[in-house]
């Protein structure tokens, strides 16, 4: 919002040296217009923003349209002071002193952070912890390491948490006996402390 803002600012005062150079008024008045809706879009969506931090939130959010009128009334006359001067180097010297007025104030507040509800803290929080979640593909990786497992009983052990298929199909699909099979098991119950096959696909991380 600041970066449409700033555009406007830009455009009005663009316009206002057009129309001294010049161009045709209604210029003017159709920036003007346009530039009128975006300032009450920008104040109240502002204060909207400010005021559940407040302590009178109901207060703040309609104040939005207060501060637009104050800024309104305050650069209006300002403005109508320098175009009845009829001094168009002061008109042009004003006009950019409100462009850098104008751009310092939206980039002041692009920079300005307000700060964080209860209720943004806990979704902040929230979206902290589940980003801080390992996946499953790390948790079995970190399974693995940590129970120093070799690369046939992984396939093992993979293969006996993935379903129930009977150990012999097991084997056919590893290319190993069954015997081989009921070693590695055997192995892999020892060092997960774990006794069934049921135990250690509840130990196992699966998605």
């Amino acid at each position: 919002m600041g970066l449409v803002m700033l555009g406007i600012a830009v455009l009005s005062t663009i316009s206002i040296l057009a129309v001294e150079a010049g161009a045709d008024p209604n210029l003017g008045l159709v920036v003007f217009y346009l530039s009128s809706g975006f300032f009450v879009t920008f104040f109240t969506a502002t204060f909207t923003q400010l005021a559940p931090r407040m302590h009178l939130p109901a207060f703040w959010a309609g104040m939005g349209r207060a501060a637009n009128n104050v800024c309104a009334f305050t650069t209006s006359g300002v403005s109508l002071a320098l175009v009845t001067s009829g001094n168009v180097a002061l008109i042009m010297i004003g006009a950019l002193v409100l462009l850098v007025a104008a751009c310092a104030a939206f980039v002041a507040a692009g920079l300005f952070r307000l700060p964080q509800t209860e209720q943004e803290r806990e979704h902040q929080q929230l979206a902290e912890e589940a980003l801080a979640v390992p996946s499953i593909e790390e948790q079995r990786q970190a399974f693995i390491t940590d129970h120093g497992l070799t690369p046939r009983e992984v396939d093992v052990l993979i293969a006996v948490t993935q379903d129930e298929r009977p150990l012999k199909q097991i084997a056919e699909e590893l290319g190993i006996s069954m015997r081989m099979v009921q070693r590695h098991l055997s192995s892999i119950y020892q060092k997960t402390d774990t006794q069934t096959r049921a135990g250690l696909t509840k130990a196992f991380p699966s998605a």
